[in-house]
């Protein structure tokens, strides 16, 4: 399936339509195969279930995210802008199915689960890359979980309020707020770590509670009674 910007409404979007203009329990697949002049069984082999296509998009979506990220040597945060930016252009480009997938998921709330599912999707690509593309540090991992959860989490945001106001087009901003979120989260537990070379921290002392029950013992008979004690 070709999915170019600006070509004429392919068989996902049609799909999507429907869905949300019939309703989501009135549409057969049936009827989706046959608004799309196939077959039921060529429906089902090329899409899937109903569930299925609302979302049919994201598998080759991921599949582009993991090729532009698989650059050796690439910044990661120049590399995580760019990527976050590709997940949002898919959205943008495709204007006329993101709009009609947003309207059927307002009204049908069991399609929300696969939306956070798909979600978590790319979240689990840009984290696998993060923890090889970020420095070796004992928390990379910690980092690569934090980044890869922000910058879905700022996607989204950014993917609502055009959803708000689809004339917009935030992307210039998105990917400045990306790659800027990246570099502050990498400073910040680069600045948490001990220089290289730095000695270890001395393990903490413990705490010593002295009870003095002589009120008129002196400083040094109490030093001498402690250090009997420990002796």
């Amino acid at each position: 399936m070709t999915e170019t910007p600006g070509t004429s409404p392919d068989v996902v979007t049609d799909s999507i339509r429907l869905l949300a203009e019939r309703g989501w329990d009135a549409t057969t697949v049936d009827q989706l195969a046959q608004a799309a002049g196939i077959s039921r069984a060529t429906f089902f082999r090329k899409y899937g279930s109903k569930e299925d296509i609302v979302f049919a998009d994201h598998a080759a979506n991921l599949e582009r995210l993991e090729r532009l990220l698989d650059r050796p040597g690439a910044d990661p945060a120049v590399a995580l802008r760019e990527g976050v930016l590709l997940v949002f252009r898919h959205h943008v480009d495709h204007r006329e199915r993101t709009l009609a997938r947003h309207a059927l998921l307002r009204q049908v709330p069991q399609l929300r689960d696969r939306e956070l599912i798909t979600s978590h999707r790319y979240e689990r690509v840009f984290r696998r890359w993060l923890r090889t593309a970020l420095p070796d540090s004992p928390a990379r991992d910690t980092l690569a979980t934090a980044l890869s959860a922000a910058a879905v989490a700022v996607h989204n945001a950014y993917l609502r309020g055009w959803l708000r106001a689809p004339g917009t087009d935030p992307s210039a901003e998105l990917a400045a707020q990306t790659e800027r979120l990246a570099r502050t989260l990498v400073a910040g537990f680069d600045d948490a770590a001990p220089p290289a070379g730095a000695p270890a921290a001395a393990p903490p002392r413990p705490a010593v509670v002295v009870t003095v029950l002589d009120p008129g013992a002196g400083t040094e008979e109490i030093v001498a009674s402690v250090r009997e004690a420990l002796a």
